[in-house]
């Protein structure tokens, strides 16, 4: 029998534990009703991802920002002396883009903004590069003034690209491209306020505007962590069939076994509650686990 995944919520090194344990454990969850059935597997597979998980390593990102505070599209209020005092340059703004992703703490990331980071740092997997790049255009942004009376409220929207790419295959990991959106000052609460008598060319309305902008790109960066998560899901040992496809090995067959709902999930260990199991397999030691859909739209906390 080929064991295939278990859709479940999935920290390396992890095991689940059945629902039968509450029995003997004070502080088990309340046990779950198991439901029998076909099990869904989930997208995102992917072999070459998997083998880095067998050898225990992280993937390696590498990012890059372009367009910061001064994309041809830019309509904003204050000026590039001004973005550059308060660190809104593209190798600083890539930096804060780095440490969102290493926030998730499933990647190692490095700075693609030079070829020597990555030539010194590729990841490589029987003698193939297995690197991800990752590169960030801001390709608009503005900010106009509205009328709140007795005071005027700035508005700033931020425009981001991002575009991530499989370096040993050259696939686009994104079709499409991505593009997101981070707003700032539409909400009550946000937003420079300008007292009747101040000028947005004042040196502190100047600084007040680019945090703005800063405020509305992390939040676009907070969106693009996000879509990077859903197509880089988190991956766990599983066995599996090999087929030869032209020149490449692809995986023949997989099969999902159960759904396990996880109330604690601890660095080497997680206890589960199994809420669907196949019957025609046995889930036994070995077997590992991906993120389902749902569950790898959030990020672990503590």
């Amino acid at each position: 029998m080929n064991r295939g995944l278990a859709a479940a919520a999935f920290i390396l090194g992890s095991g689940l534990v059945a629902g039968a344990a509450a029995a003997t454990n004070p502080d088990a969850a309340a046990p779950v009703k198991i439901a029998h059935g076909p099990v869904r597997m989930p997208s995102g597979v992917d072999f070459g991802r998997m083998q880095l998980v067998n050898e225990a390593r992280l993937i390696r990102v590498y990012t890059q920002m372009t367009g910061v505070g001064d994309s041809s599209d830019d309509k904003l209020l204050f000026s590039r002396d001004v973005a550059q005092k308060v660190n809104l340059t593209n190798r600083q703004v890539n930096r804060r883009f780095m440490d969102m992703i290493l926030a998730t703490r499933r990647f190692q990331v490095f700075d693609d903004s030079t070829t020597v980071v990555r030539d010194g740092a590729s990841q490589t997997l029987d003698g193939k590069l297995m690197d991800i790049t990752i590169d960030g255009q801001v390709v608009g942004s503005t900010q106009d003034i509205i009328d709140i009376l007795p005071y005027r409220k700035a508005r700033t929207a931020v425009r981001l690209s991002v575009q991530m790419k499989d370096v040993s295959s050259g696939e686009q990991l994104f079709p499409a491209g991505v593009s997101v959106n981070g707003e700032w000052g539409m909400a009550q609460g946000e937003g420079t306020l300008l007292p009747p008598s101040a000028s947005t060319s004042s040196p502190e309305m100047q600084i007040s505007l680019a945090n703005d902008y800063q405020r509305a790109l992390d939040k676009a960066l907070t969106q693009a962590v996000s879509r990077i998560g859903q197509v880089l899901r988190p991956l766990g040992r599983v066995t599996f069939d090999m087929a030869q496809l032209g020149e490449r090995q692809v995986i023949a067959h997989t099969q999902p076994l159960a759904v396990a709902h996880c109330d604690g999930v601890g660095t080497e260990t997680s206890q589960c509650d199994l809420t669907l199991v196949d019957t025609r397999y046995h889930l036994a030691v070995g077997d590992y686990a991906v993120l389902s859909d749902r569950s790898a739209s959030g990020v672990r906390g503590e």
